[in-house]
């Protein structure tokens, strides 16, 4: 999954831009975006204070089915990204785009061309391969 985000970032956002990573602790610890994106990207994670008062809690609150909760918690998460430049923010957990989208309208989901979708991504992939 990592590796069709890299290739799908690469068609969209020139080298050494940043792109910020919302994900679970777990996922930043392996460092398996970065093994993609260090070598072409800046990837930016939000801090220790917004990854447990944020990331996690959103997270969280999707798996609880509070998604409104969820969508208000992580948006500092978000806001630190941008002001950090991100270009594009992978959402690296399947909660997140969840409590990121799930208020938006499918049209303003899709004109939302900061978020990067692994899943969607990784879906995309697939199908074109199967077609081939």
């Amino acid at each position: 999954m990592p590796k069709e985000v890299f290739i799908h970032t690469k068609k969209t956002c020139k080298k050494n831009s940043s792109i910020g990573l919302l994900a679970t602790e777990g996922t930043l610890n392996t460092g398996v975006y970065n093994k993609f994106f260090d070598k072409n990207y800046n990837l930016v994670f939000p801090n220790i204070s917004l990854q447990k008062n944020s990331v996690n809690k959103a997270i969280k609150f999707v798996k609880m089915g509070n998604v409104k909760a969820a969508s208000k918690i992580i948006k500092p998460a978000i806001n630190y990204l941008i002001k950090k430049k991100c270009k594009k923010i992978i959402l690296g957990c399947t909660e997140l785009p969840i409590a990121i989208f799930a208020f938006k309208s499918f049209k303003k989901v899709k004109t939302s061309k900061i978020f990067l979708d692994p899943n969607l991504i990784l879906a995309n992939a697939a199908m074109k391969k199967y077609r081939k």
